[in-house]
């Protein structure tokens, strides 16, 4: 079983109802984040899973509002862990530029970041595989202008998740997407306000569509997606169940003989 939670439904656009690009992904004791932008920090604490819990950063790509709340997640982790005798190892998984981000981020809040107990392991992929305890972790490069990643989370029973992260139409992402029990997809505009790069709900349909994905969530909208009925949007290529996301939005995702 996967339990998917939106900790941010938004963009980098301040907004009142959405935060910034976050998501807490369980699976049975390993609890992952699949980008922390601004807010998931706290998100986290409201989803009921203390950023002490926290495994593995899974980061799509390096724009700001999907990493602004790495540092403040490094501070509780060294304050936490800090003299206490207890080691704390956390993954932090990216596109180029990730080791070099980490490193000024410690650079810049020295020595706040930084603790014996403390010990993250970085690493820059393309495509490739992390592997959890009860949980693997598939990367994919994808279309957006910078190095950015989507990912594929399979707990041991075979059930599937997929984060497009930001992205244009990308045919690395259809085939990540094959046969997944969700597909958390960016749609940041409505339809005939795309932009390069990102997605409208059309789009976002047509991917789960040639995927063969049971469920889409649609995630990654700016302010003037509020007004339209995103999920109606989607039009009918895409037969699964459609949900326009929300900041605490949950998903639990089981094996089809376990629904």
């Amino acid at each position: 079983m996967i339990r998917w939670t939106v900790l941010g439904s938004g963009t980098h656009i301040a907004s009142a109802r959405r935060g910034s690009p976050g998501h807490l992904v369980e699976a049975g004791e390993t609890k992952v984040l699949f980008d922390c932008g601004a807010g998931s920090f706290h998100g986290i604490a409201r989803a009921g899973s203390p950023p002490e819990e926290i495994d593995a950063v899974f980061l799509t790509h390096l724009h700001p509002d999907h990493v602004t709340d790495l540092a403040p997640l490094l501070f509780r982790l060294r304050n936490a862990f800090r003299g206490g005798g207890a080691v704390k190892t956390i993954d932090i998984v990216g596109p180029e530029g990730t080791a070099a981000h980490v490193e000024a981020l410690r650079s810049l809040h020295a020595p706040y970041l930084e603790a014996p107990e403390l010990v993250p392991r970085i690493r820059e992929t393309g495509e490739g595989e992390t592997r959890l305890p009860g949980l693997a972790v598939r990367s994919v490069p994808v279309e957006h202008g910078v190095p950015a990643l989507a990912y594929r989370a399979e707990d041991g029973e075979g059930t599937s998740a997929v984060y497009s992260g930001d992205t244009g139409r990308s045919e690395a992402l259809v085939r990540l997407a094959a046969g997944a029990d969700l597909l958390v997809i960016e749609a940041s505009f409505p339809n005939g306000a795309g932009e390069r790069g990102h997605l409208t709900p059309e789009e976002a349909a047509a991917i789960a569509a040639e995927a063969g994905v049971k469920e889409m969530v649609l995630v990654h909208m700016n302010p003037e997606c509020d007004g339209t009925d995103m999920a109606a949007e989607c039009g009918p290529s895409f037969r699964g169940r459609i949900a326009a996301g929300e900041d605490g939005l949950v998903r639990v995702v089981k094996r089809k003989e376990e629904e």
